[in-house]
């Protein structure tokens, strides 16, 4: 089995140290590095490779500004939620993130859940890094549904840049230019219905 390399970014000491203690226990799995709260994460991740962040709640809201940059990161990203969402549950980005974890699970339950993102990620490598991720597959949604650039960038609180950047990135993944040939897929997928496509866009 492949080792996936973890980083923490998490502001508490203990729960950092209990994460670390869990991810000892995982096959495949081993800790990079550990950062808390104020501590240099953006240096490191500049210059560093990772296969997932795992990361605090307080600190996910934090760094909203790099998740924006890079929003190839949430696809590696695993959300620590706290007894309190800190309003940030209802943001868009946390639609990408692939996986939570919420610390009054046992501890079974988080080392069964990164398991099975590993598990998912090393079937298949090549596929993993073709299949759309959940933000993408929104999109391909959305554009079935007719919805222009500029509404799914309102609709998903995004710039019209990021919107551009997603579909090209979908393009190229799918082969597929037109729109007649994404809402084919879409429908084909169950990511949308016949009678969705029929309906007039909503803002």
């Amino acid at each position: 089995m492949k080792t996936s390399g973890f980083i923490l970014l998490i502001d508490s000491y203990l729960v950092r140290k209990g994460m670390i203690a869990l991810l000892n226990r995982i096959q495949g799995a081993r800790v990079l590095k550990e950062f808390g709260a104020g501590e240099p994460f953006l240096a490191y991740m500049e210059s560093h490779p990772v296969d997932y962040i795992i990361i605090g709640q307080s600190e996910f809201k934090r760094q909203g500004d790099l998740f924006i940059s890079k929003p190839k990161l949430l696809d590696k990203t695993i959300l620590l939620e706290g007894p309190h969402k800190e309003g940030i549950i209802e943001s868009a980005a946390l639609h990408e993130v692939p996986a939570s974890i919420h610390l009054m699970e046992d501890k079974e339950t988080i080392i069964g859940k990164i398991r099975n993102l590993l598990d998912r990620d090393n079937k298949d490598p090549e596929r993993s890094s073709m299949e759309l991720s959940p933000r993408e597959t929104t999109i391909v949604r959305l554009v079935s549904m007719g919805l222009t650039n500029r509404l799914i960038a309102e609709k998903l609180f995004l710039s019209a840049h990021t919107v551009m950047t997603h579909r090209k990135n979908i393009n190229s993944k799918l082969g597929i230019k037109s729109v007649s040939g994404l809402i084919i897929y879409a429908i084909v997928n169950n990511i949308i219905t016949i009678e969705e496509v029929s309906s007039p866009p909503s803002k």
